[in-house]
């Protein structure tokens, strides 16, 4: 019975309330859930929409800030890639300088030292030569000594007698005119 009369109860008031009556809906239950969901929206808008939007906003500047480094370091090392790659090609080319001079700076000194050598070797030869001429006049000195003294005695012995010394110098003279 109480079923009936809550039924009753209903069917009086879709009489009577109109539209909203013959939807089934009751004016002040509708207000009131109208209000509750309005402060159920107020309190997620403020305590959950407004946190999560300014989390997702600082989220997103610092993704694009994020990319903009990114960018700006991709750049960055572009710029130093063509950088370093200049400097190396001055520093080969510079090595290379270095490495021609020292090149020719040894030739020149090779030069130099084969011209010095050169002409160490020519005084060398020239001493040699006037030792051997002087060596060689001494020789012959004492050759034409020895040779005049021999004259002398073989001189002596076919004469048997000893001459003078201006006669002996005379001969000697002859004799060596003679072996020339």
């Amino acid at each position: 019975m109480i079923e009936f009369i809550h039924i009753a109860h209903a069917a009086e008031e879709a009489a009577s309330g109109g539209v909203a009556g013959t939807l089934g809906l009751n004016l002040q239950y509708f207000i009131g859930q109208l209000i509750t969901f309005s402060i159920v929206l107020l309190i997620l808008w403020k305590f959950v929409f407004t946190p999560v939007a300014k989390k997702l906003t600082e989220r997103t500047e610092k993704i694009e800030k994020a990319m903009s480094d990114a960018n700006s370091i991709t750049r960055e090392k572009a710029e130093f890639e063509a950088w370093k790659n200049q400097q190396m090609s001055s520093a080969r080319q510079s090595a290379a300088a270095i490495v021609a001079q020292a090149q020719t700076d040894a030739n020149k000194v090779k030069d130099q030292t084969l011209i010095i050598t050169k002409n160490d070797q020519e005084k060398l030869i020239a001493q040699a030569r006037s030792q051997m001429e002087t060596e060689k006049s001494k020789m012959m000195q004492e050759a034409k000594s020895e040779i005049a003294d021999v004259v002398t005695m073989a001189t002596e012995k076919i004469l048997k007698q000893k001459m003078d010394s201006h006669k002996d110098q005379e001969l000697v003279k002859e004799m060596l005119s003679s072996i020339k």
